[in-house]
């Protein structure tokens, strides 16, 4: 086994219920969206999901 092997085992062990400790689950990300003001809750849940800056701007993948 090599360093890149052991690198992937370590990233799957951090892995509960299928998704990794930092993601949130949708009933997290309504929480806090709610407790957003009213104004800026599309900008806010568009960034917790990961397709927004906070300013409102789209993250636009540089993939083609």
């Amino acid at each position: 086994m090599n360093d890149n092997d052991s690198e992937v085992v370590e990233q799957t062990a951090g892995m509960v219920d299928g998704r990794a400790p930092e993601e949130l689950t949708e009933r997290e990300i309504q929480d806090l969206v709610a407790r957003c003001p009213e104004q800026q809750r599309w900008a806010f849940e568009g960034w917790l999901r990961g397709v927004r800056q906070l300013d409102g701007d789209p993250i636009v993948s540089l993939a083609p």
